[in-house]
Parts: C-alpha cells; structure tokens; sequence
C-alpha cells in the first residue's frame, strides 16, 4: 500500500499518508456494495492494520504535539497538551504523554498496541511500574472530565463481528458504514451503547466518522474528523471532535505541530521501557497552522 493519509490521528493505531500529487479532500458519492465486496473490504482494512504492525521501518518514526480543548455544554473550558508517538505512520503501535509539558512531575504515559487482542498499558508519575489496563478501563477518560479515552484511539471493535450497514457521505467524502454489535464486557460499563458504527473512506479505507449507538439508533458518543493539514508530501489529521450525548460535551483534540522523518528505538514502545521519556529535538516539529 504505496500511498496512504494519516487518518484519525492517531488517530494514530490506523494511519496513513498520501502524497503530494493527489488532490485532496475530493467530493462525490460512494456506491452500494454488495454484501461479499463490503466484507472484503474490512477483511482487507483489518488485514493492514495487522501486517503494517508488524513490520519495521527506518526514519519514519513520528511525534505530534496534540492539545486536548474540552468544551461543556455549561462551564469553563479546560485544555491539556501531550505528545503522541510512533515508530512509522500506520503502525498499530504507539506511545501518548499526556501533562508532563507543563507538569514535569505530574504526568501519564500510555502505551497502545492495536491487533485482534489489543493491549493497554499506562504509567503515571507517582507509581512505580507501567500496569496493564484491562479492557474495561480502556473505557475510562485519557484525562478526567474529558471525552477521549484509549478505546476511542485504538479502535478495537474493528477486529469485533462487522456488517456492512449502507454506504454515503461522511465528512464531505464518499463512504461505507459498518456496525459492530458491542460485546458484553463495553455493555457492562455503557449499558447505553448497543453498536459502533464505523464510516471507511471510499478510496482510502481510512476512518472519518466512529458513533456509538443506543435505543432508537441515537448516537451517544461521536468521533468526527473535523480538519486536514498537508505537512510537506503528507496529508495528516489537523482535528478530530468527541462528543458525548449525555453530558452534551466535545473534547476537541488537535495536532499542534508535528515531527516526521524521526529514528525512534523499537525498545521505546515496549511496557518495561514506558517509564522512559521519549526525547525529539524541538527544532524538528512543524506547527500546523
């Protein structure tokens, strides 16, 4: 897979690129698929993300400041930085850092590692050792009082029993809708969500839109991707949006700059090694804006 966009960050587990010469956003609507060519398109997404986990690259590790803006429907906002990591653009693996900017003593590290049996683990500056969090965690706030949390990152329900629901326009880009009946451990910490709807880029297989659905189809929580930012011969999410029904919340989390091209030693993103900081030179990252 030559060409590809970083999508969804992070949203980093499920990242790719696209080159220069392809213009981008496009517009248009996507076809009906048929019930075997909707298959074998998540069959073929799924497959990438496991065999691009695998693999091993050279100077292609990235590093994007990100600021997480939390907006209540009533209150003040509150705004968190913090740095995600990776050893390539499309990795199923990655590190995020979350506080230490200003707090140098007061900071997590997450580490995720995508696949059809994904892993979290997080370490947190006043504790000794990196501990695995358990799939239920994985449900609870990256920050407290805010929207985004590991699963909405990692995306596991991928791997989960997928249909194909209907095909449209998602973000202003053609695209194909499938669900994913949550399993009984996501129902027993949101009794309220039934499905995850995942909207797939028409032509990139890329994901613009994650909902998680109650009674009646409504959609309690929403991933939308929101902006684009081309950095050199790239195009990389600039902002993706989380809100949450009940609370009638958006956290907003947006790249402020990034650093590409980078040699991040593969024992960085192991549990053990989670402790350690990741160390990029502050000249290399590029603003956004």
């Amino acid at each position: 897979m030559g060409n590809y966009f970083l999508a969804f960050l992070v949203l980093a587990t499920t990242a790719f690129t696209l080159e220069s010469s392809v213009r981008f956003p496009v517009r248009g609507f996507s076809k009906i698929l048929s019930v075997e060519s909707a298959q074998e398109r998540l069959s073929d997404y799924r497959s990438f993300l496991l065999s691009e986990s695998n693999g091993s690259r050279f100077h292609e590790g990235y590093s994007l400041q990100i600021q997480l803006r939390h907006m209540p429907s009533r209150g003040s906002e509150t705004v968190k930085t913090g740095i995600l990591y990776g050893p390539f653009l499309g990795s199923g693996v990655s590190r995020l850092s979350v506080g230490h900017n200003t707090q140098k003593n007061n900071f997590t590290n997450f580490l995720f590692k995508n696949g059809e049996d994904p892993k979290f683990w997080n370490f947190t500056s006043n504790e000794l050792e990196p501990n695995l969090i358990s799939p239920e965690e994985s449900l609870e706030p990256l920050v407290q009082g805010m929207n985004q949390t590991p699963f909405d990152l990692l995306m596991p329900f991928v791997f989960w029993d997928g249909k194909y629901k209907n095909s449209g326009k998602v973000a202003g880009r053609p695209a194909h809708i499938f669900d994913f009946t949550c399993p009984p451990w996501v129902t027993k910490v949101k009794p309220h969500w039934q499905k995850i709807t995942l909207a797939l880029d028409d032509e990139y297989s890329a994901p613009l839109r994650v909902e998680a659905l109650g009674k009646g189809q409504i959609a309690e929580r929403t991933l939308i991707l929101r902006s684009f930012k081309k950095m050199g011969h790239r195009w990389i999410v600039k902002e993706i949006d989380c809100r949450d029904r009940k609370s009638r919340s958006v956290t907003r989390m947006k790249v402020i700059s990034a650093a590409l091209s980078l040699d991040l030693d593969e024992s960085l993103f192991r549990p053990e090694n989670l402790v350690q900081p990741i160390q990029v030179d502050p000249k290399l990252y590029r603003s956004t804006d």
